[in-house]
């Protein structure tokens, strides 16, 4: 379209809409109505992964090469149809956004919202995570395949402690498992379930995992990042696109698409059909809260 501004009706309501045809993407030249048309249609799956959850969003205004920056407090500007939630944070509280509707999903993509990180909390019980996630960041060194293996032993880990997961492709080069547990453990738990087992795993296979935190001595192996665990800290959303040149998404797979899937397999492009003949395979764990009661005893964490 010609001009920079517009207005559209979505659910009955106005959003307005700015430079429309704008690149995000050059190599693959989507743009951002691309996004909004992505995040329109995409709604019913990202609403059930983003709904009651504190939101921070990385803006990408001049595209995935034009610098970005994170934003966590909801702007002054925003419309009514957005809403919020206060947390403190120090000495400060941040209002951050909730996306509780496709409405504040096309507000956010016209405000060129690539990334999604929803805290792996609800605001109705935020210091009590009710997932967990293991994530996988190969270092120099290493590959996708690698990041694979690593991803099966964690689940191989988690089967003989009785815990049912989920893999996510990070729409990058890592992977995410996800566990569903109940709300009533808080972050340090969560945290220090999957450190624990991320030492296991180290102690096992030195040659192929670590927990190093300094980047410089993680060469050749896979690390896992139970930081990620900790309040306010968060991963991109399941179906959140990426700042990748192909227009990856963070897309959950099975376990048995993750013996052959590889990052670029899903995209902008194909992800939407994907979903309308492929159930997401993440959302069962929305049912399927865990106690890690057991688990916490057999590897010797306490439950604090």
């Amino acid at each position: 379209m010609a001009d920079k501004r517009q207005t559209v009706y979505i659910d009955g309501q106005e959003v307005e809409i700015t430079n429309w045809d704008k690149v995000l993407w050059p190599e693959a030249g989507w743009t951002k109505g691309d996004l909004i048309r992505y995040y329109t249609l995409a709604a019913p799956y990202l609403l059930t992964h983003l709904r009651d959850r504190p939101l921070t969003v990385t803006r990408y205004p001049e595209g995935i090469y034009g610098g970005s920056f994170y934003q966590k407090n909801c702007p002054a500007y925003a419309p009514s149809f957005v809403e919020t939630v206060p947390i403190a944070s120090g000495e400060k509280t941040i209002n951050y956004i909730l996306v509780q509707n496709r409405l504040t999903l096309v507000w956010l993509a016209n405000q060129a919202c690539i990334e999604l990180h929803p805290w792996l909390s609800r605001c109705s019980h935020a210091q009590f995570p009710d997932w967990l996630v293991f994530d996988l960041d190969p270092a120099e060194g290493c590959d996708f395949d690698d990041t694979r293996e690593i991803a099966f032993l964690v689940k191989k880990a988690l089967d003989e402690l009785g815990l049912i997961s989920y893999p996510k492709l990070s729409g990058a080069t890592g992977i995410h498992v996800y566990v569903p547990v109940q709300p009533k453990y808080p972050y340090s738990v969560t945290s220090s379930f999957v450190g624990a087992i991320g030492k296991i795993l180290e102690a096992v296979y030195p040659a192929k995992v670590t927990t190093e935190r300094l980047v410089k001595n993680r060469t050749g192996r896979v690390y896992i990042d139970h930081l990620q665990n900790l309040q306010g800290k968060t991963l991109a959303a399941p179906y959140s696109p990426r700042p990748h040149p192909l227009g990856t998404v963070a897309a959950p797979v099975t376990w048995e698409e993750l013996k052959v899937v590889y990052p670029h397999d899903i995209h902008l492009g194909n992800v939407l059909t994907r979903l309308q003949t492929n159930p997401d395979p993440l959302a069962a764990g929305l049912d399927n809260r865990q106690s890690l009661d057991e688990a916490l005893a057999a590897i010797g964490a306490a439950v604090t």
